[in-house]
């Protein structure tokens, strides 16, 4: 595991050092402008400098979690100039601790950060990366950046500030072993993270290994392969049934006329007699198709008669042992779209007939 530590650039002549502890052991990786990321850097943490923070410490103990942490932040945004982005967190007891930060700040420090690969997980006021000492005030160098340590405050070491918080309070330089130390368990389980809210860290979702997207890569090629397939099957089911019918309907016609030798010259004297009679090309065929589909799908009807009119009008006579599997073959031929007339009637052997006029929509 591999962690990387740096300072949070504030400007294009900002050129922050850049760390590499791996195994507990610490490389200098040069300045920021030179860096290369590597593939196995799990965990990256980015210091910001005490002047480009403000930390606030609160005491609330009336007030739950949740709530004093609400309080906490509104009160480091009502002490700020202009619009900041403000996080709090509750650390022990009653005390919260709120680190506020301008946008433009974040955003420009990440900006730079990553265009040399670099997406920090934690962005922390480099003060809360250091352990207070309850008898004296801690100091800390940072990359150039100075920092003052107490319980109740995180700051940039300048007179100013030393005069006002750290008064005559004893000042101890932290040694660099254990300035390390404190960064690297900042890195583990930081005070307090900046990269939340709008700043949070969206990861790049992965929606497949690329072992997965290997399996999709051959299932997508065998699905295109199996639909060609069924393509191909169900066009030679369909030429092979087309052929039947077309070998019935020539024998068929071989009956009433032996010279025929094919469905094409069948068909063009269909047409020829069609035309003669004064009967329009197209109308037989449908009607008598859907007469056949209708009686097929109805158990124990017949056809006893049929005649085609010049008109265009079938007449049917259409027979069956009982009168609802008439009834059925009837409201098939309606269901598709023909108009119909249907007069029923009994024979002198009791079957159930229908004289059935039949015409085009």
């Amino acid at each position: 595991m591999t962690t990387v530590i740096t300072r949070f650039p504030v400007s294009d002549a900002d050129d922050p050092a850049i760390w590499r502890v791996t195994d507990g052991i610490w490389h200098e990786s040069g300045p920021l402008s030179e860096y290369l990321a590597l593939a196995d850097e799990t965990v990256v943490m980015a210091l910001v400098a005490p002047s480009d923070t403000r930390i606030i410490f609160s005491s609330l103990p009336d007030l739950e979690p949740r709530q004093a942490a609400g309080v906490a932040r509104l009160r480091a945004i009502e002490q700020s100039i202009g619009p900041v982005h403000c996080v709090a967190r509750h650390v022990i007891a009653d005390k919260m601790i709120a680190a506020s930060i301008a946008p433009a700040v974040m955003e420009y420090g990440l900006l730079r950060l990553a265009l040399r690969d670099l997406n920090p997980d934690i962005v922390i006021p480099a003060g809360l990366a250091i352990d207070p000492h309850p008898e004296y005030v801690v100091r800390a160098d940072i990359d150039g950046v100075n920092v003052l340590r107490g319980n109740e405050f995180a700051i940039s070491d300048e007179p100013a500030l030393r005069d006002v918080l750290v008064g005559d309070n004893w000042v101890e330089d932290v040694e660099p072993a254990a300035l390390q130390a404190m960064l690297l368990a900042a890195s583990a389980s930081p005070l307090l993270n900046l990269r939340e809210g709008i700043f949070a860290k969206r990861e790049q979702i992965v929606w497949a290994t690329p072992l997965q997207r290997k399996w999709l890569r051959r299932l997508l090629v065998s699905l295109v392969a199996a639909t060609m397939m069924l393509g191909i099957i169900t066009w030679a089911k369909h030429s092979l049934a087309t052929n039947a019918e077309d070998s019935r309907a020539l024998a068929a016609a071989q009956k009433i006329d032996p010279s025929i030798t094919d469905i094409t010259q069948a068909e063009a004297q269909l047409d020829r007699a069609l035309q003669q009679k004064g009967i329009a090309k197209g109308r037989f065929a449908p009607l008598s198709a859907g007469l056949w589909r209708s009686v097929k799908a109805s158990p124990n009807v017949t056809v006893r008669e049929l005649r085609y009119g010049a008109d265009g009008i079938m007449t049917v006579v259409l027979a069956a042992p009982d009168t609802p599997s008439i009834q059925t073959a009837v409201t098939a031929i309606q269901q598709d779209g023909y108009k119909i007339t249907a007069t029923p009637r009994v024979d002198a052997s009791g079957a159930t007939l229908v004289d059935l006029t039949m015409r085009m929509p």
